[in-house]
């Protein structure tokens, strides 16, 4: 598995890891979509993948047995969406981000309905709080 931002080159299609970046492990997938993969980060501060190896992919990043992030990526591999469980943004938690938009001053959004859906999915199949 990648790391936040490890790939020597995304852009130009070179997805080897950059010595000493953050890494993942994979713990599965949904059984109802092997599009949404459910990962665990080795390392202290837990956040989503900048970039996905597969595009279109959707990761769940677990710690401790809690949901943390779910993140979308889109065509170019890139994140496009994420949904951060950790802490509240505008008073909002759950909340999403857009394009790894993470302005303290930007309004809190919630998970759209068919997002909370997938949430409830993820966490009920992987046992997750």
């Amino acid at each position: 598995m990648g790391s936040r931002g490890a790939f020597e080159s995304v852009d130009l299609g070179n997805f080897a890891f950059k010595e000493g970046g953050q890494h993942y492990k994979s713990i599965g997938t949904l059984s109802s979509d092997s599009n949404v993969k459910v990962i665990i980060q080795d390392s202290k501060s837990v956040k989503a993948p900048e970039y996905s190896h597969t595009p279109g992919r959707i990761y769940a990043v677990v710690k401790d047995g809690q949901l943390k992030h779910l993140a979308y990526y889109d065509d170019s591999h890139k994140q496009a969406v994420s949904i951060d469980f950790a802490h509240e943004h505008q008073g909002v938690q759950p909340h999403r981000h857009v394009y790894l938009n993470h302005d303290k001053n930007s309004p809190g959004v919630p998970p759209t309905a068919s997002e909370e859906a997938l949430i409830k999915k993820i966490k009920k199949e992987f046992h997750l709080r």
